[in-house]
């Protein structure tokens, strides 16, 4: 289906007008839901149960479209918790290998509101983070490659540059980015692109590394140096495995822990995902961004302009 409509944050006096529109637009998707695609139909749905009431924890506030777009064949989706218009701290969570629209937006807008409420423990009372899911994100083999994070680029730029738009009041705005989306968030935050984009802070989990010349040359990120985080869990082997076989690398000097700090009650992150702890076993491995770990706590302080736990 060609859904020219559902188009990426270029118009709009405010998001909640831009919300409204998109949330329009998925309800007349909606009604036309026996007609689309198996692919379409499954990002429509991924989307319904992301916005349900009660589909999530309950201290999750409600979240708002931003669009989803149909007009290719993969689903392309971003969502907000929180008040985009008013929030003081913004964060654009993205993802990597395989995590797309249509088999995993539920559990990213979930991820985008534990951030959110981690960053509300942490002091921040107003926040506001974007599941973004605004590129056809590759497949293991395609990780080797910069191809997907090339053909990102246009979108993750133009929903950067409609926030800037929006809020000319410059609240402080964030990335973290998982896995393969590292090598996305870089190249976007690359000052030499002429996009003339920018972030307080940048961090980075599970990276699958990022291209050379930023580790020649960091101040190429347009984000301030001492706000630049990587971390690589315990296990986490696809990380590693990425940047072998494809070249790329991480940023000496600018980790943060995501180990236990179980004086805080905090446990470590564990392997390659981002979620992994199953409330009916309480000894499951955790990911990065599962509740109760000191890499979420990290995570949330990072991304407000705070220091992160030794």
């Amino acid at each position: 289906m060609n859904s020219s409509d559902d188009s990426p944050l270029t118009s709009g006096e405010s998001y909640a007008r831009l919300s409204a529109a998109a949330h329009d637009r998925f309800e007349a998707l909606c009604a036309i839901r026996g007609r689309l695609g198996t692919s379409h139909r499954q990002g429509l749905d991924g989307t319904a149960h992301a916005l349900r009431r009660g589909s999530m924890d309950p201290a999750i506030p409600s979240r708002h479209l931003l669009y989803l777009d149909l007009s290719a064949r993969e689903p392309l989706a971003a969502v907000a918790v929180g008040d985009l218009d008013t929030a003081t701290h913004v964060t654009f969570q993205l993802s990597g290998t395989g995590i797309r629209a249509r088999n995993a937006l539920w559990g990213s807008v979930r991820e985008a509101g534990q951030l959110y409420l981690e960053q509300q423990k942490v002091g921040v009372a107003e926040p506001a983070v974007v599941a973004w899911l605004g590129y056809r994100t590759p497949n293991l083999a395609g990780a080797l490659l910069n191809t997907a994070a090339r053909r990102g680029l246009q979108r993750l730029g133009q929903d950067l540059a409609t926030f800037v738009r929006l809020r000319p009041d410059k609240p402080h705005m964030a990335v973290e980015a998982h896995s393969y989306a590292a090598t996305l968030a870089a190249q976007v935050l690359d000052a030499e692109s002429g996009r003339g984009l920018g972030a307080q802070a940048l961090a980075m989990i599970g990276s699958a590394g990022i291209p050379r010349h930023f580790s020649r040359d960091p101040g190429r990120l347009n984000v301030p140096s001492a706000n630049i985080y990587e971390a690589i869990a315990e296990g986490d082997y696809l990380a590693w495995l990425g940047r072998t076989f494809s070249g790329r690398t991480l940023l000496a000097g600018h980790e943060f822990n995501v180990g236990p700090k179980l004086g805080l009650g905090l446990h470590a992150a564990q392997g390659h995902n981002t979620s992994q702890f199953r409330d009916d076993k309480p000894s499951s491995t955790r990911g990065y961004r599962d509740p109760d770990t000191l890499s979420l706590r990290n995570l949330a302080l990072i991304t407000t302009g705070q220091a992160p736990l030794p």
